[in-house]
């Protein structure tokens, strides 16, 4: 069996809401709740909207961030962070409406921070 990257976990405070912005951000899809899962959930006192692990799955099942509850807030710069493009202007303005403040403004990119403050990078950014 070769390496490879299985998948990407965030932590976060709230799942469901930063899943649909990464999902947005991303251009991918909040996974769908089977009947079975709504019912795992609910037999945990959760619904889909409080659910505290939430996947986004890529449009081509190669990949899958996982948005996790945890119960201490982020502290520091992120170690790691995802780079990304956006589609157009509109997309980049989405992000902004969505919650993303723009942390700083660079020749090639401007480094962002997501609702609960997680940097990322657009690459392409609009002029």
């Amino acid at each position: 069996m070769l390496a490879g990257l299985h998948s990407i976990v965030l932590d976060c405070r709230r799942a469901a809401p930063l899943a649909r912005f990464w999902a947005t951000a991303l251009g991918w899809l909040v996974r769908e709740y089977d009947s079975a899962e709504v019912e795992r959930l609910a037999g945990l006192g959760h619904t889909p909207d409080t659910d505290p692990a939430v996947a986004v799955d890529a449009p081509d099942g190669r990949l899958t961030l996982f948005v996790v509850e945890v119960p201490e807030p982020k502290s520091l710069k992120n170690r790691m962070h995802l780079d990304i493009r956006v589609r157009d202007a509109a997309h980049y303005q989405q992000l902004l409406d969505l919650g993303a403040r723009l942390h700083q403004v660079l020749p090639e990119w401007h480094t962002m921070t997501d609702p609960e403050g997680n940097e990322f990078c657009i690459m392409n950014p609009p002029s």
